[in-house]
Parts: structure tokens; sequence; C-alpha cells
């Protein structure tokens, strides 16, 4: 396609100077409007309409203006190219010469449009009758195979006719790419070019070219400009441009490219190396990330730091068939990461395939990171007693996260294949060693697949499988966490701090749908673990009880229990059902200590919500906490709602209203059991086995 779109916009070119030409020929050019259209159709088989105003001029340059131009294949529906006001100067005297000399070519509003039908077609080839033309024929000099074997000379009627602008000038110009076929489209808007003493003889010349970027994958375009020195040779069918500038800011690409096999099989090569630049800025440019101010999810762990820089170097090949880099070189704060690629690009409705391997020995991406939220700098008290009153309970405010659709499309667009390999990341006081990422992309299903990290003497390893052959996409992920140590990793996860021991964490999930709300509408699956060797703060415990015992009728305290707890059984599992913001099943277990209950965590607002059931069991062999035996096997309710960025001892209270009718019916149940045994010491049994069931009915 690289070959056929670099033909087609030098043959448009020379399309406008024969059109000219043409015109000269006329005294009368308005009323030779039709003569010229059919000259037009008969040489190249496109329709040119010409509706606006024709001026010639003769002195001192022969001159041409034509206004509201378009061009169109009569057997395609979509308009090829059109432009507003086109301005064509030509030196009369170079003309006699055989040779175009362009004293100017300007134009204003120029579009192209380049549009490939679902078979692979695309609207710039013509069959009419008599006529059989294709894009390929558009460039000077090429011939089909039947014409070049009956001419004596191929190399004399392979030669481009000689071409040079003065001034060359393109104003607010746009080329709009659309491949039904592979699900992509490219748009190029505001483009303005710049040129002087501008030929295809092999002469140095510069240009100068501004645009905007944007595909079908992208949420905004993308300001580029690019310059460079050219020297053209068509005849030798070969480019080479030095001294490029490509900016992106606040990148800025400097290098060389050099193309040969225009005429036949075009290929290229070329280096390019970037300044230092700013990654949060680039990402903000890119659409990546929007505005300075916005945060994520990830921003409750990880901040953005001023200006964190980067670099990076590159060599490259390629043809018309694809792209080989065999040296890519990124330089991310102190840290070097190597990497080579390899692109196919997409032919006779196959999809780009995409090769890569990246590779470093370490990455230190603590620079990028605010080492004061990073590494725990809020701690939770823990330890409190405070009761907690349903107006100390804080909701996050934060805004809702964007719905983002799933570009199912594009995974059917191509093909990737690679794998990075990083000996060890480091993230302030987070050091995770031995990762492998393995990435499939193939017949519209992305596989990502995570091989067992080391990291606080544990492994972390997991996998994740995006289904996109259907309208929804369908997402499995699977994680597994095998003796993570936790004291260790308190100091880096504040929320963390008030439990030691040794984490076995499995969760399996799945979701399907078309955006991101729906995926975590949809979200389903489990979660279970498991903490050995454990020691816990229970902090939180104490508070809710604390809290209950104070509307006991017989009092009660928790001061008898310790403030750490090793538990001889920690561990529970989780049920996901339609996403993480409700309809969660929780049960945990903490020795003879019983949670259960439901709610969820909305990922969106930052913030969780859950009806839970604390209970302690009668269990003597499990007496970990004491408590009154007229509390045991008693679900206690406790309302859990808090905004992540809360205190741990803001996160849970108890259902008053709940607890108060809880006691009133212990206390009801302990009159009754009082009773049972006056009645059962003071009555014969013939009589004394009938009574309590005559109490209990009242009293309840």
């Amino acid at each position: 396609m690289i070959k056929k779109f670099a033909r087609l916009l030098l043959g448009l070119i020379l399309l406008f100077i024969v059109t000219g030409v043409i015109l000269l020929m006329f005294v009368n050019t308005d009323q030779n409007k039709a003569a010229i259209q059919a000259a037009v159709l008969s040489s190249t088989g496109y329709e040119l309409t010409i509706a606006g105003d024709m001026d010639v001029a003769f002195f001192p340059s022969i001159g041409l203006t034509l206004n509201d131009v378009r061009l169109k294949n009569p057997t395609s529906p979509q308009e090829l190219a059109s432009t507003t006001a086109v301005l064509l100067k030509a030196d009369l005297r170079a003309l006699i010469l055989g040779e175009i000399f362009i004293r100017e070519l300007s134009t204003d509003d120029f579009h192209i449009n380049y549009y490939i039908d679902a078979t692979g077609k695309s609207n710039w080839d013509v069959e009419t009758l008599g006529f059989s033309h294709t894009t390929d024929s558009l460039a000077p000099g090429t011939h089909s195979t039947e014409k070049q074997s009956n001419t004596a000379s191929t190399d004399t009627n392979s030669d481009f006719v000689s071409v040079s602008f003065e001034r060359l000038r393109i104003d607010n110009a746009s080329i709009d790419i659309q491949d039904l076929s592979q699900g992509l489209r490219y748009s190029f808007n505001n483009l303005n070019l710049a040129s002087s003493n501008t030929n295809i003889e092999g002469n140095p010349f510069d240009v100068d070219v501004d645009f905007t970027f944007l595909n079908n994958g992208m949420t905004k375009p993308i300001a580029m400009s690019f310059r460079g020195d050219i020297i053209a040779d068509i005849n030798a069918g070969k480019i080479d441009i030095q001294n490029i500038s490509f900016n992106v800011t606040p990148m800025l690409l400097q290098g060389n490219l050099n193309i040969s096999g225009l005429n036949d099989d075009i290929a290229f090569e070329g280096s390019l190396a970037s300044n230092d630049f700013d990654v949060f800025g680039l990402l903000q440019t890119t659409g990546i990330r929007e505005t300075e101010s916005e945060l994520d999810a990830t921003s409750m762990l990880f901040s953005i730091p001023e200006k964190p820089q980067a670099s990076l170097t590159a060599s490259f090949s390629g043809n018309e068939f694809g792209i080989k880099i065999p040296e890519l070189i990124a330089q991310l704060a102190e840290s070097r990461i190597e990497g080579n690629a390899e692109i196919l690009f997409a032919a006779n409705l196959l999809p780009t395939n995409i090769s890569y391997e990246v590779v470093s020995n370490q990455i230190d991406i603590s620079p990028f990171l605010d080492s004061e939220v990073a590494t725990g700098a809020t701690t939770a008290t823990g330890n409190g007693t405070t009761v907690i009153e349903p107006n100390n309970v804080i909701i996050a405010t934060s805004s809702p996260a964007k719905n983002t659709a799933i570009p199912i499309e594009r995974l059917n667009s191509f093909n990737v294949f690679g794998s990075i390999a990083i000996e060890s990341v480091v993230a302030n006081d987070l050091l995770f060693t031995g990762i492998n990422f393995f990435t499939n992309v193939e017949d519209g299903v992305l596989d990502i697949e995570l091989q067992p990290v080391a990291t606080f003497e544990g492994s972390v390893a997991g996998n994740i499988r995006v289904d996109g052959r259907n309208e929804e996409a369908v997402l499995s992920a699977q994680l597994a966490i095998s003796q993570l140590n936790l004291a260790n990793l308190a100091p880096s996860v504040s929320r963390l701090n008030s439990v030691t021991g040794n984490l076995d964490l499995e969760i399996d999930l799945t979701a399907n749908g078309q955006t991101t709300n729906e995926m975590m509408r949809s979200l389903s699956g489990s979660s279970s673990f498991a903490i050995t060797e454990n020691s816990v703060d229970i902090g939180v415990l104490k508070q809710v009880f604390t809290a209950i015992s104070a509307l006991s009728p017989t009092g009660g305290t928790t001061e008898q229990w310790p403030d750490v707890i090793r538990f001889a059984e920690l561990g529970g599992f989780i049920l996901f059902n339609n996403e993480l913001s409700k309809n969660q099943q929780i049960n945990m277990r903490l020795d003879n200590f019983d949670i259960s209950g439901t709610g969820g965590i909305d990922m969106q607002q930052q913030n969780f919500d859950y009806d839970l059931q604390f209970s302690i069991l009668g269990e003597p062999y499990l007496q970990t906490i004491q408590v009154d035996e007229l509390y045991h096997n008693v679900s206690w309710p406790v309302e859990c709602a808090a905004a992540f960025e809360n205190e741990v001892n803001q996160y849970c209270r108890p259902n008053f209203t709940r607890v108060r009718e809880i006691f009133a019916q212990l206390g009801t149940t302990a009159i009754i059991d009082r009773l049972d045994e006056v009645i059962t010491d003071q009555l014969p049994p013939e009589v004394s086995d009938g009574v309590p069931s005559l109490l209990r009915n009242p009293l309840n």
C-alpha cells in the first residue's frame, strides 16, 4: 500500500500539471470545460470536475487558477480528491524545451480520500468500458507487462518527465485512508506543506510539513511536524532524506531515511534518535493521559512525579511487505531497555503480523513514583477503641472512571507474538525479579502470560485472555500469589501493616462486554486466600466489639483482648457475581472468629460497601478471643463502608439498631433459661417438663 500511495501522490501532482497544460491550449477556458474534462477522463480514467472559475495568465509566466476542483472514479461513489483552489505558474521557456519548471504550485483545502472495501479493492482502481487502469499506472514511467515487452527501450520509457518546483505550497490539506478489510482508518488533517526548489532530478531541497494524525484507536488527534533535506532521483528510483526532524511535543526524533526501488520493488532503511523528553508530557500529547490533574485507580498507590525523562534510538529497514527494527534502545531514567521487532504488513486480507522481543537487566521506575505514597507514609492506627458512629463513615467522592469501548475490531486486524524479559524491576522499596511476559494475539484472541515472578520471598504469576471473535469481548484472568511475605511488603503498602505472615492467594475472574463498564458489571469468579505463620492487629475488631459491648445490658469489655493475635487459622474466600461494586459473597475464618456477608468494591468511585456478620464461635478448643458465652454463635451485624483513602479505623461500625434488637432477644432468652433452671430444680419432673414451654410463648 505504501508503494501505491507514493505513486498515487506523484501521479496526482503530475495530473494537475497535465490538466494545466491542456487548459492553456484553449483560449476561452470557460467554454471548454467539457472538452478538458473529457481529455482527463480519456487519459487517466478519472472524472475531473471544475465547478468554479478558471483564470489564465500569460505574463510574466504562464499561469492557471482553478477553483472548486474535484476528482472522481466513475466506478466508485467516493470522491477521490478535491481542492477549493489550485494555482499553477509554469515557465514557458522550459515547456518549449520539453521540461516542466513550475514557478509556483499552491493549493488550498486539498483533500485525498483513499478507500479500500471489504474485499480489498481500492476506490482508485478504475475499470471502465475500453479502459483498464489501476493506481499503479498513475505514476509516469509505469507500464503494463505487455507494453514493456513490446517496447524497444524500457529504460527510456520508464524515465520520469523532468519536473521541478520553484515554490510548492499546500495549505489545510487532509488525507483520509480507510481500509474496511482490516477495520483500520487513518486521518491526516490540518496538513500544511512548504518546499522550495523541489525536484525529482537528484538536486537537494528541503520540506517542512505539519499535520494532525488520528486513527480509529485514538481518542484525540496528535499534532506532528516534519522537516528534512531531500535528494529525490526518481529516474534512479531513490529518495534520500537527511537531517530529519520529526516532532511530537515534547519528543523530537532526528535521523535519516533512504528509500530505493521506487520504480519496481520499494525498500527503505534508516535510523532515528530522540531527545531526552518528558514521558508524561508525551502521554498527555498522545491522549493516553489527558490532563495534568487526571488521576486513575493506580494513583491511590502511585502518583505522577515532575517530568520523568526518557530517550530512545532505533535502526530500521523494510519494504512494501514489512518493517524490521533490529535494534531499539530506550533509556528510562537510569534504566536501559533493549529490543527488536518485525512488522509484516497486511496483504490479501491477512492481518498485520507483529513480532517483538524486549530485554533489560534492571528497570528502576522509582523516579516515576511518588515515594511517600508508594512507601506508605500513611499508617493506620489499627489498635484504637473509639466507637464509630454513622456520621464517621466517609464515602469517596472521586469522579467515575470513563466508559471506554473495547477495541474488539483491532484484535482481528493483527497478530502479535512477543516476549518481555527483565531481570529485575525496582519501585522504591518494591523488588521484582525474573519477570517474563509472553503476549500472543492470533485470530482475534489476546493471551498474556506472566511466568512466576519472585518478590518478597514468594512469587506472583498469572495470565489474561481476551477473546474478541464475537460482538462482545470475553475476558478471563487468573492470578496466583504464593508465600508472599506480608511483613516485608507492609512498609511499601500501608494497608498491610497490621498483618504478618505468608500469603497464598488465587483469583479467577471472567467478564464480557463491549465497554469497560459492561465488563465490570458482568464480572464473576472467585478468590481464595490463606495466611500462614500469621499475626494480626485486631484493633478494628476490638473497636467493633467495644461498641457492641456498650449496648449490652450486662456490660462487657474487650480490654482482656490482646492488640495482636496469632490465629491458628486465617483464610477465606470471595465469590464475585455481576460486578465488583455489588453482590460479592464473603466468607472468612480467623480461628474462632467468623465473618460472612455481601457487598462490593466500586473501582470507579474508589470505595467499598459491605454488610457483614461477625461471629465468635463457641468451640472450646478455639478460644483465641474470649467473650461471654452469652455472645457465642451470635451473628453481629456490621457495616463496612468507606473510601480507599480512609484510615483503617474508619472502615467498619456496628449496625446499632440491629445490635439493640439482638440484645433484647438475648435478654429474653436468658430469662427463659433461668426460669427453666428454677422450675427444673423446684418442681417434680412430671410437672417441670411442660412448664417451660408455657413460659416461652408469652415471653417471646
